[in-house]
């Protein structure tokens, strides 16, 4: 917002990065299935990734931050694919809730520590926007290469099968496709998480907007309001994933997405960025049960030989649903904005995230539960 982003740059903002994050996944989890391979994967793509913060710096308007991030999500969609389907080949099916619940519990401890201190120095810095966010940028990618680089001490069974890759990989893809088709309790899970995730993302393009034009929030308290959820996440993490493998990962979607209804309607109607931070704990209480259950169900659904493949034809349907959902939040934003005005424009605009979120909710009652007892 700083950068003088309006609701359909805020929208492209969103789109693009959702999009190009999920655009190649189909060929690297194709190929990480292909090679039998998940490490070298997660390793080349995060470090590019972590590359690609530093010339975030001499970013100057929202145009060239939302290119920046498209090629940042582009360059990172080789990791993904391979990084879930690491965790469905080392952990169990009847752990996958645990095992996902303590990966986004470090991930969640990381998350609050940098959002924190990255607030602290921002405000203690002050100047340009260049000069405020030159050390967490330097940070980020520092923290980045580093992380990539500790997932070289896992080892990964070798594959002693002679690789044909444009033998293989042509055809491979049409078949995986076919596959896809033929595999229904994955398909009904695609089509029940890319409704949803299509109206959530409706609202993504005008948070920001709120916070920073409506609830006059400062930058502390908007890292304030993502520090508290993420550490009441942490509070509930180990509790939902022995959750998830005893109750089952079904319960837990149902209930964290009806609950997730209520985001835009809190910030339709919160007078206050306070209210909002407090209204946020329980965000972080869902978001501890959707850490836990999301992925467990998505590896439960995916056959083990086609993991990768199957991990990426998933995100790549949800990155096109919110492309679509941040595009069209974030064109119908300005459109209502300059008829009704900013507050009641916002408005009109979460209320249809608000209706349509309570659909796709209604939709994952139509799941049937994976964990096998």
């Amino acid at each position: 917002m700083k950068l003088g982003a309006s609701s359909s740059l805020m929208g492209w903002f969103q789109s693009s990065s959702n999009l190009s994050n999920n655009l190649m996944q189909v060929f690297w989890g194709r190929l990480s299935d292909i090679t039998k391979r998940r490490i070298p994967f997660i390793v080349f793509g995060s470090t590019f990734l972590a590359m690609l913060w530093i010339p975030m710096i001499f970013v100057t308007n929202a145009i060239q931050l939302i290119i920046l991030l498209a090629v940042q999500a582009l360059v990172g969609s080789m990791a993904t694919p391979a990084w879930i389907a690491l965790i469905g080949d080392l952990v169990p099916s009847l752990k996958l809730g645990r095992a996902n619940a303590s990966v986004n519990f470090w991930s969640a401890i990381g998350s609050v520590i940098a959002t924190l201190t990255s607030g602290i120095v921002m405000i203690s810095i002050g100047g340009s926007i260049q000069q405020i966010f030159f050390v967490p940028l330097i940070a980020a990618t520092v923290c980045g290469v580093a992380s990539s680089v500790v997932m070289l001490k896992i080892k990964e069974k070798r594959n002693g099968e002679k690789l044909s890759l444009k033998e293989n990989f042509t055809s491979d893809i049409v078949r995986i496709l076919q596959y896809v088709r033929k595999t229904p309790s994955f398909l009904k899970y695609c089509y029940v998480e890319g409704t949803f995730e299509f109206f959530m993302s409706i609202a993504w393009p005008l948070f920001s907007i709120t916070q920073v034009n409506v609830l006059n929030a400062s930058m502390l308290q908007i890292a304030l309001l993502s520090a508290s959820q993420s550490i009441v996440t942490i509070m509930f993490l180990g509790w939902a994933g022995r959750l998830a493998d005893t109750v089952g990962r079904r319960p837990l979607l149902v209930f964290m997405r009806f609950s997730l209804i209520t985001v835009p309607l809190a910030y339709a109607i919160v007078p206050d960025i306070n209210i909002l931070i407090v209204v946020g704990l329980y965000w972080g209480f869902v978001n501890a049960l959707g850490a836990a259950s999301t992925t467990a169900y998505l590896l439960d659904v995916t056959p083990e030989e086609h993991r990768g493949s199957f991990i990426a034809v998933f995100n790549l349907i949800i990155g096109i649903a919110t492309f679509f959902g941040s595009l069209i939040g974030g064109y119908v934003s300005d459109f209502t904005t300059g008829l009704f005005g900013l507050v009641t424009g916002l408005q009109i605009v979460y209320l249809v995230s608000f209706v349509g979120r309570g659909i796709g909710g209604a939709l994952h009652l139509r799941l049937e539960e994976t964990l096998k007892k």
